[in-house]
């Protein structure tokens, strides 16, 4: 439920870089077609309005949210080891994974991406990039 069109765009972009399986995306809004650049041509995409239909439309993965919060594990630490394939959750611009009451909860896992500098987040294309380069990498496939 991204505010931003071009976000939901850029991270369907990184999603075929790393060849990802499955494309979802939550809320009320279409999606964004000229930010794609043409990627949405190629991916697999399933928009789903609600939580309960998220739930419902991903009970083949493991559900790992992405949002820096005390208790998360740092993404240098997170091994990606899963029983079923890992799907990755990001949050609103705004408020991570708070922005929907008990998203967080469905997550196994809560990881977070160290950062130094001033500001407390990052864009969630650029976060979704740093974690599916992580992810491969760790996994063998590049």
């Amino acid at each position: 439920n991204l505010d931003k069109d071009l976000n939901v765009a850029s991270v369907l972009r990184t999603h075929n870089a790393f060849c990802g399986l499955e494309f979802f995306w939550l809320g009320r809004k279409k999606f964004y077609r000229p930010g794609a650049v043409g990627t949405y041509i190629y991916e697999t995409m399933r928009h789903v309005v609600d939580l309960p239909e998220a739930l419902e439309k991903t009970q083949d993965y493991t559900w790992i949210g992405l949002d820096n919060v005390p208790g998360a594990i740092s993404i240098k630490d997170f091994s990606w080891e899963t029983e079923k394939p890992p799907l990755l959750i990001f949050g609103h611009e705004q408020g991570g994974l708070d922005f929907l009451p008990d998203l967080a909860y469905h997550c196994k896992h809560i990881v977070m991406i160290p950062q130094i500098g001033s500001v407390r987040s990052l864009n969630v294309a650029v976060a979704s990039g740093i974690a599916m380069f992580d992810l491969c990498m760790k996994k063998g496939w590049m």
